[in-house]
């Protein structure tokens, strides 16, 4: 119970970071929202099917991925405090062109495209919410996509080392390989080199 408490403590303190909440509005937001618990390796999001759902990473480590020539890459990592979802899924209602996946044991909040409409309009800030979260994530993807196209592997290595020191034991390495776009022998060649240029 302890634990339930402290992660919901954790979305009200990201969404304060947004906007100021009144205490009815902390309770109408834990009706909103649903607690989900997945497993390593769970899908929360099956590249294809609709995004129903904002997530929000209470605890653990998510990846987005796309199979791409019969090859899954993956291309963003959110741990403990992002909002994620498939944005044009979500908002369009279309076929989402990315699997979100468990890399260890995560819990997230949900909340449905209806229960956000509520949110928007029940809260007083509830709009301003939403703006600032959805722009969160399109820079996010953004960022991604500008320095994949501008950057060397080691670039965006060391870029990824530099903005995710507190993620880069956790996640599998073959998943960093995939996410800077070489295989993972490639990416045991550029930390080397850099140890050694070090």
């Amino acid at each position: 119970m302890g634990t339930t408490c402290n992660v919901f403590d954790f979305l009200i303190t990201r969404i304060k970071d947004y906007i100021p909440l009144s205490e009815a509005e902390i309770r109408m937001i834990e009706s909103l929202f649903v607690q989900e618990d997945y497993r390593k390796n769970e899908i929360l999001l099956q590249e294809g099917s609709i995004c129903h759902k904002l997530f929000f990473v209470a605890k653990g480590i998510v990846r987005f991925s796309q199979l791409k020539d019969g090859e899954e890459r993956t291309y963003v990592f959110r741990a403990e405090g992002a909002f994620c979802n498939d944005l044009e899924s979500f908002l369009q209602k279309t076929p989402a062109r990315n699997s979100i996946t468990a890399i260890v044991p995560t819990t997230v909040y949900t909340i449905t495209y209806d229960n956000l409409q509520v949110f928007y309009n029940a809260l007083q800030f509830g709009d301003r919410f939403g703006r600032l979260a959805i722009e969160q994530i399109f820079v996010m993807v953004v960022n991604h996509l500008t320095t994949f196209y501008s950057e060397t592997p080691q670039q965006r290595y060391l870029r990824f080392a530099q903005n995710h020191q507190h993620l880069i034991q956790r996640i599998p390495q073959f998943y960093i390989a995939s996410y800077i776009g070489v295989t993972p022998q490639a990416l045991c060649r550029i930390k080397k080199k850099l140890l050694l240029d070090n």
